[in-house]
């Protein structure tokens, strides 16, 4: 397997520059001896809550899963049916960035500075998933690069709610949301390496009985 470095590898596919990194030795388990290396990258000595290594060698400290359910598809003829899905947790490099608007009205001042504010509530949260899929012998369900990418396109296919679990979406009482789009890019020269983008949106089931 060809060296890597991790920083590299998120500069490439969405142009983030990653400055630190934990420390593997500081966790209890030792993973096996990773292919990658992490040159340009300091080291953060606090991994007090990580719950597993990597095959990477880095600590999850908020490991992120999809939860399994039976979930409802569109057939080949547009009906909808549901299938059994397994839970799936998130490759170990992912990145997540939420950002939430408010629902307000704002009217001009007469003869006057600023303006009156309206609060009518809070929109959806906007969540921006990114990752890099790579070889994972650590991973629960999926091993290599491109199994985990198919788990992402069966998850992708889901015309449903998804039940989410990780402390960072329950910090912020994010218990579903819907992927809106999914993205898959190439890094040229770097085989077995598939970063992927999905844009979600939060969710609250509702249901209506009739």
């Amino acid at each position: 397997m060809k060296d890597y470095n991790i920083a590299t590898l998120f500069e490439i596919a969405f142009g983030i520059k990653n400055f630190a990194m934990y420390r593997p030795e500081s966790v209890d388990s030792k993973p096996e001896s990773p292919s990658f290396n992490y040159q340009g990258i300091n080291i953060v000595e606090d991994v007090a809550e990580a719950s597993r290594l990597s095959h990477l060698g880095t600590p999850i400290l908020y490991p992120i899963k999809f939860k399994g359910s039976p979930y409802q598809f569109y057939t080949t003829s547009g009906e909808l049916e549901t299938f059994p899905v397994e839970d799936f947790e998130l490759p170990a490099a992912t990145l997540v960035n939420f950002r939430r608007a408010k629902i307000l009205s704002q009217t001009t001042a007469v003869a006057g500075n600023g303006t009156v504010k309206e609060l009518y509530g809070f929109n959806d949260w906007v969540i921006d998933i990114r990752g890099i899929c790579l070889r994972d012998p650590s991973h629960p369900t999926a091993k290599t690069a491109y199994d985990q990418h198919l788990k992402l396109v069966e998850w992708d296919n889901i015309a449903d709610s998804i039940t989410v679990v990780g402390d960072l979406f329950a910090d912020k009482d994010i218990g579903n949301l819907v992927i809106k789009e999914m993205d898959f890019k190439q890094v040229q020269g770097k085989p077995g390496v598939i970063p992927f983008f999905a844009r979600c949106i939060s969710d609250q089931p509702i249901e209506l009985f009739l």
